[in-house]
């Protein structure tokens, strides 16, 4: 029981604020100014500004985190591919450091570590369900053009 609630309440939050980290580093590195960070649903709790990107905490911030970016330069369709892969390739590293570390011995930080690694590897594959498109898929059709 304590588990689940460590990996509700403490482990995909994090994960959720890496993912979300990874495609603004991308974005910074394309010099996209205006990024935002929102973690969770609901009322606002707080906000704060970490590296000249808003960061909004909502009160149910276990579920559901996007990022976004005010800004009204444009950015090529390639630019637009590598951001959505940030996210999901973070999760990806994370885990892979934390494995090749190996301080996943203790149960919280191998499941962190497994979290990250699905996380990164769900998104990474190209799918889209209802209006809901996965950052694989967002890359796929910027490679496309569309």
């Amino acid at each position: 029981m304590v588990v689940f609630i460590v990996l509700i309440f403490v482990i995909v939050p994090i994960t959720n604020f890496l993912h979300e980290l990874g495609h603004i580093l991308i974005a910074k590195f394309y010099s996209v100014k205006g990024t935002m960070i929102v973690i969770g649903s609901g009322r606002k709790l707080f906000h704060f500004t970490l590296f000249n990107t808003k960061v909004f905490i909502h009160a149910v911030y276990f579920i559901g985190a996007l990022s976004t970016n005010e800004s009204q330069e444009k950015i090529t369709n390639w630019q637009k591919g590598l951001i959505s892969l940030g996210g999901p390739f973070l999760n990806i590293g994370i885990g892979t450091c934390i494995y090749f570390s190996g301080f996943y011995h203790n149960q919280f930080v191998l499941l962190f570590m497994l979290f990250n690694m699905w996380v990164g590897v769900l998104n990474v594959l190209p799918f889209k369900i209802s209006k809901r498109e996965s950052d694989g898929y967002v890359f796929v059709k910027s490679l496309l053009g569309r």
